[in-house]
Order: C-alpha cells, then structure tokens, then sequence
C-alpha cells in the first residue's frame, strides 16, 4: 500500500481535494444564485400587483428603500422643463437609444424624477407634458455604477447622464429629490407614442440550477477518475503478492 503514498500518488490526492472542493462550493453558489433568483422573483410579482402607491405611503412602508422597488407609485405634479436629463448608452429590443429623464415637482416641492421611456437614437425626443400630470410607474432605487462602467462627471449641472444617481442629481435640482424614481408605466396626459415603455425585468430563474448540477456531476466525475488512477496504481501491487495455496 506505500504505492499510494508516493510523492507522485500524494499530489494526486492533494490535487483530487482541491478539484472537488473548488466544484462543490461552485455548485453551491450556482445553487445560492438560483435562491436568490427565486426570491427576486417572487418580491417583483408580488409587490407588482399592489395597487399604486402615493409617494408618503411608499416611503412609510419601510426605511430601507431596496425593500421599496418594484412597488407601483402614483404621483402628481408639473415638469420642470429647464431640468430635463438624457440617459445615454442604453438599449432596448436590440436598438441603441437614449431614455429621456424629467424632474416632477410634486405638490409638496419635492421632485420625483420620472424614466419617461425608451426612443431610439433616430427619433427626435420629445418634450414632457405641460401643466398638471399624473403619473403611474414602477419604483426603482438609485443606480450603482459597476465595475466598467462609464462614470458622470462629479462636479457641475449634468444634462447627459450615465445612470440615475440620485444623489449626485440632488445637487443640481432646486428641491428635494425623492430616493427613488419610477419607470414610466402611464401618463395623463398621455406621453407621445414614439417613447417606448421601459422594459420590465425578466423573471426567469436562469441557468444556475443546471450549473449546480453539472458542477456536482464534474466533482463525481473527478472522484471517479481518481479512483481509477488509484486501481490502476494498486494493479501490479495485488499481481505481486503470493497467492494462497489451493488444498
């Protein structure tokens, strides 16, 4: 048996532990991935059916403004034209666009900023409905930009933006920037027909739980292989040694 704890057998062991150690733990992340999927899913089909939300009971439903998206919101106000944002780099159904961003100013001087839609780069954006507005949409949080990503600029008054940052937008808006904005869903008066709607998030639950079964599968596969470089190893050993005398 000192065949199996040669230099060679026991970096084989080594190696084998490590090998399935590493694919296990990714099955389990895959599988972690996949819960967290689920969860997403079940939080954006049920606050989705909710009926629309003022912004004071929203922001009374929970401090913590994550636990608030998906909601639907309803609000109204005035537009403030001199403060419309682009929000470049986007795409939508394949094409390239830009969705136009307009600062409602409720009632109250607070000002709820509003994704009016998707247009794309070819069409001429069109200006947010004057006067009295009332609009439905769907919460979102603030955007966190990623790793990669373009960044805006820190300092001045941004008419071109990368992603809605709500706080970086305060500065240059005169009111109190809500801490969420919404995704156009309806307007009153309506918004013109070429803004598209912003697309609703996919609720599938992806590939993860097939990737946490094929992880499992090449953690077997690596136990199997080394078992059989083990047997192989074992095989000139067992064809060495005496045999039992027959009667």
């Amino acid at each position: 048996m000192r065949v199996l704890f040669s230099l060679k057998m026991i970096g084989l062991h080594v190696f084998t532990i490590l090998l399935v150690v590493i694919m296990v733990s990714l099955g389990f992340w895959q599988l972690r991935r996949h819960d967290e999927r689920v969860t997403f899913n079940d939080a954006v089909r049920a606050r989705s059916l909710t009926a629309p939300l003022s912004p004071t009971a929203l922001l009374a439903l929970d401090s913590d403004v994550a636990n608030l998206e998906w909601f639907t919101l309803q609000a109204s106000g005035q537009y403030l034209p001199d403060e419309d944002l682009l929000l470049v780099n986007v795409s939508q159904d394949g094409q390239a666009g830009i969705d136009p961003v307009s600062a409602l100013q409720l009632d109250d001087g607070r000002i709820l900023l509003v994704n009016r839609g998707f247009i794309p780069l070819s069409q001429a954006v069109p200006a947010a409905p004057s006067g009295s507005v009332t609009v439905v949409g769907r919460v979102r949080t603030t955007d966190v930009r990623q790793r990669g990503e373009l960044s805006d600029a820190r300092e001045g008054d941004l008419r071109e933006i990368q992603r809605i940052d709500l706080a970086r937008l305060q500065a240059q808006l005169p009111g109190e920037v809500l801490p969420v904005y919404i995704d156009l869903l309806a307007s009153n008066p309506p918004e013109a027909e070429v803004l598209s709607r912003i697309a609703a998030p996919e609720l599938t639950l992806g590939p993860h739980l097939a990737y946490t079964v094929q992880w499992i599968v090449f953690s077997l596969c690596a136990l199997a292989a080394w078992g059989f470089i083990v047997r192989r190893a074992l095989a000139p050993v067992r064809r060495a040694a005496p045999q039992a005398p027959t009667a």
